[in-house]
């Protein structure tokens, strides 16, 4: 999946600010650096939903910033990529269906509303997304691509490109269909968020006496039953005969 070593400055993100409190990075990432210093990276995570905001995936494109040197010791040993300059999309549950059925086969390519693509109209930009399965039988997988164009300067546009090898696509398929329920419904009941790095983590469960289940009692009022004496019989009055 990445294309240099995992302690490479790149993989950890301080600028972000989930990263920044969790202390790790919370995101699937694909890194695909080249020699002619024209690749680029990806990266994905997740938004459940909640009471108040529907559940989203968002993912970001970056380009390849340096080549590294493998003779250096330092940091500029690596690739990099210039997350700065990165262009992030926002995904509705709906896209993210339309997503999986690109990588499933279902579909050939994008389509939304019957158009080629997503297309996605903010007050700042206007940002389009294509996917679809590399037309080229000697490099199989699935070419994304992500274009954004500025209303204050048109001039300006951006427009990235990732190429999914077939593991990572299977790989990313996978991981999204196990997100579906948590876009949709938000943190499964039983589960607690925890502020600080967004990570599940489980209530512990009770004990059977504290959940208020069936608890056997205490050992020392068990009897065998040869040794109960049988109780004498009583009308309604409690008389005994």
């Amino acid at each position: 999946m990445n294309e240099f070593p995992a302690n490479s400055p790149d993989v950890f993100d301080a600028s972000d600010p989930l990263t920044a409190k969790s202390g790790f990075n919370v995101h699937l990432s694909f890194y695909h650096a080249n020699g002619k210093n024209t690749g680029s990276a990806i990266r994905f995570s997740v938004e459940p939903a909640t009471a108040d905001r529907d559940g989203a995936v968002f993912f970001s494109l970056a380009k390849q910033k340096s080549v590294g040197n493998a003779a250096s010791a330092g940091a500029d040993r690596f690739a990099s990529f210039d997350w700065a300059n990165k262009i992030t999309v926002k995904l509705n549950f709906i896209e993210v269906v339309e997503t999986l059925m690109v990588f499933s086969g279902q579909e050939a390519s994008l389509t939304h509303a019957g158009k080629d693509g997503f297309f996605h109209n903010s007050p700042s930009a206007t940002t389009s997304v294509s996917l679809k399965r590399a037309e080229d039988p000697g490099r199989p997988g699935f070419l994304l691509g992500v274009g954004r164009t500025p209303k204050a300067d048109p001039n300006a546009r951006q427009y990235m490109t990732f190429a999914f090898r077939p593991a990572e696509a299977l790989g990313l398929r996978f991981a999204l269909q196990s997100q579906l329920g948590v876009i949709a419904f938000g943190i499964p009941h039983g589960r607690q968020a925890v502020p600080e790095g967004g990570r599940f983590t489980p209530i512990p469960l009770q004990s059977p006496t504290a959940a208020g289940a069936f608890a056997p009692p205490p050992s020392s009022s068990i009897q065998s039953f040869h040794h109960v004496a049988a109780a004498p019989e009583a009308d309604d009055f409690g008389n005994a005969f």
